[in-house]
This record gives structure tokens, C-alpha cells and sequence, in this order.
């Protein structure tokens, strides 16, 4: 995860939930705040939302557009009723926890890092969906198919 001050931390996810973020550059006093918050209010890091860009579009340096480009995939944290999801803001012990944070991942948000390939699995259906912030065979087809 990029963090807001440029710091870049791992994720450790299980069962739907961030549990724990580890330093990889920048302050470690962001990833301890992160960490608190994690512990004080674990739904805030509860992921509600995980998106793939499946439109050709340009980069507007705007995450909420940016996620829509193809390439691009992007998980949030936290709430997400106001998509369908089942994470409600009376879920959390703060009101204030009870956001809708997106993480973004895109060679122009997360120059740092590639991500290699993002895979589905769908009970016994493996697929790549993308390699390299490139749709991968699996998604430019699907995406054929539903024009």
C-alpha cells in the first residue's frame, strides 16, 4: 500500500481483513498509526471492494477514474454498501472508521512496485486476469465477449 505521505507498506491479509502492515520505505510511525487503527477498529481494514479496469482510457491522475483504466486493479477497505456489499457503517466502533478507502495500483500511482499478474480463483477455475498492468488473455476475451 501507497500511504498518503508516500510510504509504501506489505499488506497482510486474511479472511477478507488487513491484519498487520510492514514498512517497506518511508516512516514507520504511518504504518504504526495504520497498525493501531487495525487493532482499535479491525473493520477499518475489512476489504469491501476489489475492481479491475476494463476500459481504454487515458490517465487522468484522478483514482476514481483511474481505476476504470484497463490495466488497472484496485481494493478497498472498509464499508461498502453503498455498492451492495454486506460492510455497514454500524459495523465499526467508530463512525468515523467507517470509510470507503480505495488503493489503486497503476504504473503512474505505484511506480515502485509492478504487480506481476493478479489471478482469479473461482472454485476450481484458475485464471490471470492481468500481467504486468497488461490484460492478460483470460480478460481481453471476456471483455470481447461482452460487446
Amino acid at each position: 500500500m501507497k500511504y498518503e505521505d508516500g510510504t509504501l507498506g506489505v499488506l497482510e491479509v486474511e479472511n477478507r481483513c488487513i491484519i498487520h502492515s510492514t514498512l517497506i520505505a518511508g516512516n514507520q510511525s504511518t504504518i504504526d498509526a495504520h497498525n493501531t487503527r487495525l487493532k482499535e477498529d479491525p473493520m477499518t481494514g475489512t476489504l469491501g471492494e476489489l475492481g479491475f479496469g476494463t476500459q481504454v482510457l487515458p490517465v487522468s491522475y484522478a483514482d476514481i477514474q483511474d481505476e476504470k483504466v484497463l490495466g488497472t486493479c484496485h481494493l478497498a477497505t472498509g464499508r461498502d454498501d453503498h455498492l451492495g456489499g454486506d460492510i455497514l457503517p454500524s459495523m465499526f466502533k467508530k463512525h468515523e472508521n467507517s470509510t470507503h478507502d480505495d488503493i489503486l495500483f497503476a504504473p503512474h500511482k505505484t511506480p515502485n512496485f509492478n504487480i506481476s499478474q493478479v489471478r482469479m480463483n473461482r472454485g476450481k477455475q484458475r485464471e490471470i486476469l492481468i500481467e504486468n498492468f497488461r490484460p492478460a488473455r483470460y480478460l481481453i476475451d471476456a471483455l470481447a465477449a461482452d460487446r
